[in-house]
């Protein structure tokens, strides 16, 4: 029997539906390294634990978080943590090939208790030794081990963001070598997956530096269907004995839209959770529209959507901060969305506020690089009528509750 898991990657039998993306993702690591786009509340970081907990006959499966991280020296102890964490009996391999500084390092640490590795870590560095002499040893290693081995790195975004802030004449380079990295492991047996909530591309593509990741292979992770909406409620409700009618099922479609999976997921156990205090009911359509006004668009889920929010003025270029707060504002305003060339005119009206203006050719491509964001950050999509809303009807519906006003509604 399945649970609910609200807020947490999903594993084994609670994994729902991505079972042939899984399978496509293996096929495209034969011959090249990944991007791994999709939104943050999709599903991302379950893939990415499916791959590390049923990895493919005779890969090993390394998974790091950076999200964290703020530097490369960090990256390279990060590293060396996920290898013992995941792979200890291949990072005792590794030191017995090494040499040198690395072997100096792996020696000093292979006594310590997991907790204690990267306080070790951050001990054995000798200011002599940069980042990149580190890494590189250490990869050297891997790619001479003939391993097929896959590295998964989880919000690269936000290090590269923490290392552009706290280092940023590291950045760059960083960059330069991961790319040169990859295309080494090509080569060999090592391959990577690198996935991100904020859009890697189109940050990169802003900075002029998109060359530098345009090797890896996108792979974007979709919403559930309504298809799988609905097998996923059935099946939920089913092995837990809770009858419901026929209206049920169209409601939570329409009150969802494109499901963000944590959503489903909330509002389909807080449904299970009302039925169990009265567990004579029958769920109907009215039931799910209380649970959702309630717990959805009160305090319970706050916290998680506050976060689509609060990310704009984190991961959004300075310029365009404003003026996609206030988009987001006014179409969650709009009853069926926002035609282009009006939303166009909204932006143009950000923009004639400010001191130094941008014209012509220059704000089109802004505009449009911001609607790149936008949409492929799961905010917005293009409906079928040829306008612009948001792809999530409770994130449009909360949006508007708590911030469609903020402008005075103009």
């Amino acid at each position: 029997m399945s649970d609910f898991i609200v807020g947490s990657p999903v594993r084994d039998e609670d994994f729902w539906f991505r079972t042939d993306f899984v399978e496509d993702l293996w096929e495209s690591l034969v011959k090249h390294n990944v991007l791994l786009l999709a939104p943050r509340r999709i599903g991302k970081t379950s893939v990415m634990y499916r791959l590390l907990d049923y990895p493919r006959d005779g890969w090993l499966v390394i998974h790091m978080n950076v999200e964290d991280l703020e530097t490369p020296d960090d990256f390279f102890i990060a590293l060396v943590a996920a290898i013992n964490e995941h792979q200890p009996d291949y990072l005792r391999v590794i030191r017995s090939a090494a040499k040198g500084f690395l072997k100096g390092i792996l020696d000093r640490i292979e006594k310590v208790e997991a907790w204690e590795l990267k306080v070790q870590l951050r001990k054995a560095e000798a200011s002599t030794e940069s980042w990149r002499d580190r890494i590189e040893e250490l990869l050297e290693r891997v790619l001479q081990s003939d391993n097929h081995v896959l590295f998964i790195i989880d919000e690269l975004p936000d290090m590269l963001n923490s290392i552009m802030r706290r280092q940023p004449e590291e950045y760059e380079g960083f960059l330069h070598w991961f790319r040169k990295m990859r295309d080494r492991s090509l080569r060999g047996k090592v391959r990577w997956v690198v996935g991100g909530s904020v859009n890697l591309i189109a940050a990169l593509d802003q900075q002029g530096k998109i060359k530098l990741i345009n090797d890896l292979k996108v792979e974007s992770l979709a919403p559930f269907t309504p298809e799988e909406v609905r097998e996923y409620v059935t099946t939920m409700f089913n092995e837990k004995g809770v009858p419901f009618d026929e209206t049920t099922l169209p409601r939570i479609g329409e009150l969802l839209g494109a499901p963000i999976p944590l959503f489903l997921q909330m509002l389909t156990q807080e449904v299970f959770r009302l039925w169990r205090r009265h567990p004579e009911m029958t769920i109907t359509a009215d039931t799910v529209t209380e649970v959702f006004n309630k717990a959805l668009l009160g305090e319970m889920a706050r916290d998680k959507l506050q976060h689509y929010r609060a990310r704009i003025p984190l991961y959004y270029p300075p310029e365009e901060r404003e003026a996609a707060l206030y988009l987001l504002n006014k179409l969650s305003l709009s009853v069926e969305g926002i035609a282009p060339a009006t939303l166009f005119s909204l932006y143009r009206k950000v923009e004639g506020k400010k001191t130094l203006r941008r014209e012509g050719t220059a704000l089109n491509q802004d505009y449009q690089s911001l609607l790149m964001h936008l949409r492929s950050d799961f905010y917005i999509e293009e409906t079928r009528s040829g306008t612009y809303d948001f792809a999530s009807l409770l994130l449009k519906t909360w949006w508007k509750k708590y911030y469609g006003f903020e402008n005075g509604g103009d």
